[in-house]
């Protein structure tokens, strides 16, 4: 059953690639044809419902266009190029919600009457807003997530209030570029700046912090009780020594810390900046003059939403000779973690984050996902260990393995931290899927 489900679903991902070759178009018919194989079971097990009854038949015209997939591409190129989508969507905004707004008679004229008095409301809005608004020239504008810009390093060019509002009245989100304002902050950097940037790259992602952390002047042992951290302090000072000794290196995770197991860690400050989240923008895998959508990574202690925290697993980068998303999960050079802090230190000159180690495992061949197992110590507790924020490539969701049962602790704010093993959900969304698809061709 799992296995015709995600033969269906790695059609429906690899058809809207934007640049398809022989070997995708290959993919496909072979994902169809272990579809068609398999899709008995569905039968079988009555899965296939209709309104009251089960349906004993595939009589679905949309399954029976799949087959003519690979040909049209061939024919017409990109089939996500004559998507339909922006169509459809005008459909239910032009026609389908003023039509419940009629008699449901001689529909025409009254949609257009609708749509036309919609329009001069709007119209109207516009002008009042734009009338009544104060502007104040000196008033300093608000970041995402509400940061204020502190200091020269961080600020941005001042937005026109009214354009600024009409930005606000269109209801087109438009994404922020954190390459680029990384990339003017860069251009400032010969100003004296209190610590580093709050908006970086690094590799082929940008991250963005607000300017404000969430807990400032927090001590380390509030810090490692709050986030349930014990070994914080000794994974502190292994970390400042691999940076002494290495500099600006890529830091390895899981480093064995043997050394400092009995006697207590010498940390040269006992208060650190405390974030509870981050933003991390990648740029489209077919195209690196694109940026997606920023992510926001959490790691936050328990709350009474999330009662044992809330901690987003990512994918950080162990070996400066690769890079993420070329070189896909290859080997030992990339693992997977769950974050359990983002902190600034008195004298840091960049942020490091707290992150538990997970092993990547072989690909699973009926799910097709690759397993994630949590590393754990003899003793049971989890591996953690200090790398930059700077080694953070991509946000990764993970899908817990249940087994033959469930565990009924499990929830949505519990499943991270009562699971040990969990598939890398390679359908999130199209770039980690054709991320992983690319690197597993070579």
């Amino acid at each position: 059953f799992v296995t015709a489900i995600r033969a269906l679903m790695d059609v429906r991902y690899m058809a809207q690639s934007p640049s398809p070759d022989d070997n995708l178009l290959t993919s496909i018919d072979r994902s169809l044809l272990v579809f068609h194989q398999n899709k008995d079971v569905i039968m079988t097990l009555g899965a296939r419902m209709g309104t009251k009854k089960p349906i004993d038949n595939w009589f679905i015209p949309k399954l029976e266009l799949m087959q003519s997939i690979t040909a049209s591409t061939r024919k017409v190129g990109a089939l996500i190029q004559w998507s339909a989508d922006a169509t459809e969507h005008a459909h239910i905004s032009e026609i389908k919600d003023p039509a419940r707004h009629t008699n449901n008679n001689d529909y025409d004229p009254q949609i257009c009457r609708h749509l036309d008095r919609l329009e001069k409301l709007w119209r109207f809005e516009i002008a009042t807003m734009l009338k009544s608004h104060v502007v104040d020239p000196g008033t300093e504008t608000e970041d995402e997530g509400g940061e204020e810009e502190g200091t020269a390093c961080d600020k941005e060019e001042p937005t026109d209030p009214r354009t600024a509002l009409l930005e606000e009245l269109n209801y087109t989100r438009v994404t922020t570029n954190y390459f680029n304002r990384a990339k003017d902050i860069t251009a400032l950097l010969h100003q004296a700046c209190p610590g580093p940037p709050r908006t970086f790259t690094t590799g082929n992602v940008a991250i963005h912090l607000n300017f404000n952390p969430t807990r400032t002047g927090m001590k380390l042992d509030d810090v490692s009780n709050n986030f349930n951290l014990p070994d914080l302090h000794h994974a502190l000072s292994a970390f400042l020594q691999r940076d002494t000794r290495n500099g600006n290196m890529t830091h390895g995770v899981g480093v064995p810390r043997r050394s400092l197991i009995d006697r207590p860690p010498i940390l040269p400050f006992d208060q650190v900046q405390v974030w509870h989240t981050v933003r991390l923008q990648q740029v489209s895998y077919h195209d690196s003059s694109v940026a997606l959508p920023a992510q926001t990574l959490h790691a936050s202690p328990s709350s009474p939403e999330w009662l044992k925290g809330r901690r987003d697993a990512v994918l950080v980068n162990i070996d400066g000779q690769y890079e993420w998303p070329q070189s896909g999960l290859k080997g030992e050079h990339f693992s997977i973690h769950q974050f359990g802090l983002y902190i600034l230190t008195p004298s840091g000159h960049t942020y490091l984050c707290y992150v538990h180690n997970m092993k990547i495992g072989a690909v699973d061949p009926v799910t097709g996902m690759h397993v994630v197992k949590r590393a754990k110590h003899a003793n049971g507790s989890p591996v953690g260990d200090i790398v930059p924020l700077r080694q953070v490539r991509s946000f990764i969701n993970l899908i817990p393995q249940f087994g033959a049962a469930a565990d009924a602790r499990l929830t949505k704010a519990t499943s991270s931290h009562y699971s040990s093993s969990f598939f890398l959900n390679k359908y999130f969304d199209k770039q980690i899927y054709d991320t992983l698809y690319y690197a597993s061709q070579g």
